[in-house]
């Protein structure tokens, strides 16, 4: 657990199969997170939002988070400014992806408010995993699926290799989704963004 102090998991509350797998270090239920949790035989450490739609009591010993229902802030980026206070560096959420449509998009721009932050993070559904890049480079192994990058911002320059549409410091528009539904052709992908922000989004198995 001492390597994982500065990891948060913020589990939140669209439907989710991958909590037992992949959840780590410190835990924050938000609001209807909860019942998330609960249905993986999770306990969280800590419970926030205004409970509008949690549906499960709340477990003994769980320090919570209330608010008012008449806020600025979503609960999940409610959970994520509670983990920054609380000193930690690697912020990822679990079932962020697959309820509205309007919840998903906050979700981006709260991945967007970390990154300013410079703080890590990447957010979960069922089979996909999306995180944000900017000047940065990384390296994906080989999976069954789909990779795109979308530019977040007017442009951003974007070079994708050991991929089936390769891009050499190619031009992205944030009007135009060139990027989407690329595949990964060799053992891995090297997918780098030299300037602007872009979204990297996984699916598959």
């Amino acid at each position: 657990m001492e390597e994982n102090k500065k990891i948060c998991s913020i589990i939140c509350g669209a439907p989710c199969k991958v909590l037992k797998k992949y959840v780590d270090g410190y835990i924050i239920a938000a609001d209807s997170g909860l019942d998330r949790c609960l249905e993986a035989s999770i306990k969280p450490e800590l419970v926030v939002g205004d409970f509008d739609s949690v549906k499960s009591g709340i477990p003994k010993g769980t320090e919570v988070l209330r608010v008012k229902p008449e806020k600025d802030d979503t609960d999940t980026i409610l959970a994520a400014r509670a983990a920054l206070e609380r000193g930690f560096s690697e912020l990822r959420f679990f079932c962020a992806f697959g309820g509205r449509i309007s919840h998903s998009m906050a979700n981006l721009q709260t991945l967007t408010f970390l990154k300013r932050k410079k703080v890590g993070a990447a957010m979960f559904g069922e089979n996909c995993v999306m995180f944000l890049l900017s000047k940065q480079t990384v390296i994906i192994p080989k999976f069954n699926g789909y990779l795109s990058v979308f530019a977040l911002e007017k442009s951003a320059v974007v070079s994708e290799s050991g991929v089936k549409y390769p891009l050499l410091k190619r031009e992205l528009s944030d009007a135009f989704p060139l990027g989407v539904s690329n595949e990964i052709s060799a053992d891995q992908a090297e997918i780098s963004v030299h300037s602007g922000l872009c979204a990297v989004i996984l699916e598959g198995e």
